[in-house]
């Protein structure tokens, strides 16, 4: 009596610690999905908004660069009071009178006697050619394209974490509910054991062996149930968000098909192509530093002295000839040729890395699958010794230690079962981001 008395108690203390890691999933759970998940992910990583901020800036370069096409205009409005420069009105050898200026010389008396000049102008300048310019918008544009590749990584990377981290998640929450069921089925099997011990059916010793099954059970539901908070955990701060007591993942990923298609570079691969291909856009643009630039250039306006106005224009073309820059735009040049072919070899190394990735998550999906036929059978035996255990049990020609192993083994298949699953989905998820 004794001993039921404190084996009484021990469940008592056990089940407070393991009610909720022991009580089936109800109506209450919240099933959260990997793409809700990955959309969070993408929301709430700082690094994500940097690269995002990055390609807009990127965008806004372009913009800049293509102004350099179009034409400027700007006002110069001046005013200065200084001696000389004055209005005169002389006649000339035909007859006509005109104004000019004049300045009086030291000796004069007029000479240091200040004038007001004032000037106000528009002036203009249209480029025609400059293919310093052109070069400019195109490497600008190539930036852009690195841009917007290097956010496709960025964004590839922070959701290959969170399918990582889910199906982590979601095979430690599946077999914390293996462990879980075969803790409650220990559970009924010790109460049924207790109850025929009182009505004579059952030696008493028999109990013993029933409560260690139960507490075995218990222990391994307790390190499951502690290996899905950990792994939530992970979870959690992978998409930056914490997720609800009562969330629990989709299961149903585990039986995701599989889905053949071609094989593209990958954003990382293309990445690092397009900044190969903006550096040497922009070894040309230095290059086209050294080369003549024409513009149309125009200017109205008024200037006058005191109170004497005048109008003035002109326009014209300029020719911008580079003559001598120290060398510098070549070795600049130069410098942009080295960047791109180191960009170019990393690029081929990433391509080729990513075709054996992909070849890999071929075999593990192909591994994968034929072990899930193999552990899906093994479930099933496991599943009918477990049976005959308990009959066998129940008719006197077994004992509680056959039943208490034929039910760890169909734990043990079951779990590994759910690692053949995660791994499948894994290869297949690999793929999906491989293609």
């Amino acid at each position: 009596m004794s001993v039921l008395c404190n084996w009484k108690c021990q469940a008592a203390a056990v089940v407070v610690v393991l009610a909720a890691m022991l009580t089936p999933a109800g109506v209450s759970a919240e099933v959260v999905t990997l793409e809700e998940l990955e959309e969070l992910a993408l929301q709430n990583q700082a690094r994500w908004e940097a690269v995002e901020a990055r390609s807009s800036q990127a965008g806004a370069d372009v913009n800049a660069a293509r102004a350099g096409k179009m034409p400027t205009f700007w006002m110069n409005i001046s005013s200065v009071v200084a001696p000389g420069s004055d209005i005169e009105r002389v006649q000339t050898i035909d007859g006509r009178e005109v104004n000019v200026r004049a300045s009086p010389t030291v000796g004069e008396r007029t000479a240091f006697r200040p004038n007001i000049r004032y000037e106000g102008t528009i002036d203009m300048r249209a480029p025609l050619y400059d293919g310093q310019t052109r070069a400019a918008i195109k490497a600008a544009e190539a930036y852009r394209a690195a841009a917007q590749a290097s956010s496709g990584a960025s964004r590839e990377t922070v959701l290959t974490m969170v399918r990582a981290s889910y199906l982590d998640w979601t095979a430690s929450h599946s077999v914390h509910g293996l462990a879980a069921t075969s803790a409650r089925e220990a559970k009924a099997q010790r109460e049924r054991i207790a109850e025929r011990i009182a009505d004579g059916d059952r030696p008493g010793a028999e109990l013993d062996a029933a409560r260690y099954e139960e507490l075995q059970a218990e222990l391994l539901a307790a390190d499951a149930f502690a290996r899905a908070i950990a792994a939530k955990r992970l979870l959690e701060s992978a998409v930056g968000t914490e997720l609800s007591p009562d969330a629990e993942p989709d299961t149903r990923l585990l039986e995701i098909e599989a889905k053949g298609s071609d094989s593209d570079a990958g954003w990382q691969v293309e990445a690092l192509e397009r900044q190969r291909d903006a550096a040497r856009q922009e070894a040309r643009m230095h290059r086209k530093s050294r080369v003549p630039s024409l513009a149309v250039i125009g200017q109205t306006g008024l200037a006058g002295v005191n109170e004497r106005v005048f109008p003035m224009y002109r326009l014209g073309l300029n020719l911008a000839v580079p003559l001598w820059d120290g060398g510098r735009a070549l070795a600049l040049a130069h410098s942009a040729d080295a960047q791109a072919i180191e960009l170019d070899a990393l690029a081929r190394d990433a391509h080729v890395a990513r075709n054996d990735e992909r070849q890999q998550a071929l075999l593990d999906r192909q591994h994968a699958e034929d072990q899930l036929t193999i552990a899906n059978s093994l479930v099933e035996v496991s599943e009918k010794r477990v049976e005959q255990a308990k009959t066998s049990y129940d008719l006197g020609a077994g004992d509680l230690e056959a039943v208490a192993d034929a039910r760890g083994a169909l734990r043990d298949a079951q779990s590994r079962r759910v690692q053949i699953q995660v791994a499948r989905t894994d290869a297949i998820l690999r793929l999906a981001g491989k293609d």
